[in-house]
């Protein structure tokens, strides 16, 4: 059957740039194509090279140890990446690509926008969408080959309840967010959460993902003197100029980040003592486990560089290698069914796919979080939590 693409795909195809894998179509041989699209280039890079390093790493150590026994076929993964370099165009020109040129039937995206703008692609060519993302409506029983592999924030505003018991000299929360799905949905479920829990919510305010300039913003929400300024779902590159020029006018706070951000790129463009004390979820430089540690090992060594938000990021090569060897099947319902019974080892521990009470279908990765907070510079792990929903 041919693929259906969408409208925008025919005069962007041209411009997607391969990054890494075979043009050859998804299973060619005993050769098992998996896509990733994500931003390998500008302010979400941060993001988008331990997502494909990551993945690339867990498959690339299956394959070593003889590959996906699939009904006594031995398959190898190969990963397929393009940049789509957080441009919602590029992003669905480049998942249009994976699918109807490169024949990939399994694939991970990050971008909640970008996830988004290809919902319907996805579903229409039944493909295995493994996202790293947020945005509303995503995780939902219309999407029932979707399954979001990192956790959002209706699971990890979980740590403002620890904020509230640790922290009880914080009061009013000002927060903001990219103006596009993932940072509406961030400061909805964020908002509604804080207050419940009592806090005042001083501004909310939203910005144009290739904004340099936060000064206006930040005028405004300075002005209204909040405790805490949260820069949910925003990339590093912007969490660092927010922070550097808060500082500079002036606000002594806290900043909090329950979403994924690389604590060391902030602090290279803010000042390490400008992100002194500041919490995020989802990246942990110490202390670490012993699994997390043998994961830098192996992660340098094959990159020569650590990226701690690589320990996150490769939930859905462990997912995808665990729901395979249960379904003992290449077809992605067959895969997607058993993703819903499959327990699986990640870095942190055990997780599994649920969170069917809150989104009305069991597909959010679920398991114990990790949360740090800068201290001498290093992001360091002060709980893991599990999500407030059953």
């Amino acid at each position: 059957m041919t693929a259906r693409l969408s409208p925008v795909c025919t005069a962007l195809l041209g411009a997607a740039a391969l990054i890494a894998g075979s043009t050859q179509s998804g299973l060619a041989g005993d050769v098992i194509k998996f896509g990733i699209s994500t931003p390998l280039s500008g302010p979400a890079a941060p993001w988008g090279i331990p997502h494909k390093n990551a993945n690339e790493l867990i498959f690339d150590e299956s394959n070593a140890q003889g590959g996906l026994d699939v009904n006594g076929k031995k398959y190898t993964i190969e990963i397929v990446a393009y940049d789509h370099k957080y441009v919602i165009a590029e992003g669905v020109a480049t998942v249009n690509r994976l699918i109807a040129k490169d024949g990939v039937k399994y694939l991970s995206i990050l971008g909640g926008a970008v996830v988004k703008a290809n919902e319907e692609t996805v579903n229409e060519n039944g493909v295995l969408n493994l996202p790293l993302a947020y945005a509303e409506g995503l995780v939902s029983p219309k999407n029932p080959l979707t399954f979001h592999s990192f956790p959002a924030p209706p699971e990890t505003t979980t740590f403002w309840k620890w904020i509230k018991e640790h922290h009880p000299e914080i009061k009013s929360v000002a927060t903001i967010a990219p103006n596009d799905d993932t940072g509406w949905w961030s400061i909805k479920v964020e908002t509604n959460f804080v207050e419940k829990l009592g806090y005042q919510v001083a501004a909310k305010e939203f910005f144009e993902r290739s904004v340099t300039d936060f000064n206006p913003v930040l005028l405004r929400i300075l002005a209204q003197k909040p405790d805490i300024i949260s820069v949910n779902a925003a990339p590093a590159g912007s969490v660092g100029l927010i922070i550097k020029q808060a500082r500079e006018l002036g606000f002594k706070g806290r900043f909090i980040h329950i979403g994924q951000v690389d604590t060391s790129v902030v602090s290279n463009i803010a000042g390490r003592a400008n992100v002194e004390g500041m919490w995020v979820h989802g990246y942990v430089q110490k202390p670490l486990p012993d699994p997390v540690k043998n994961w830098q090992a192996r992660y340098t060594e094959k990159y020569g560089e650590w990226n701690a938000t690589s320990i996150d990021f490769s939930n859905p090569a462990f997912a995808f290698i665990a729901a395979v060897k249960k379904a003992q099947s290449l077809e992605p319902k067959k895969i997607a069914e058993a993703l819903h019974t499959t327990e699986f080892d990640n870095l942190w521990g055990t997780a599994h796919f649920g969170g069917k009470d809150y989104y009305g279908i069991a597909n959010q990765i679920i398991y114990s979080m990790p949360f740090s907070e800068v201290k001498d510079g290093v992001a360091t792990l002060v709980a893991q939590l599990t999500p407030p929903y059953n």
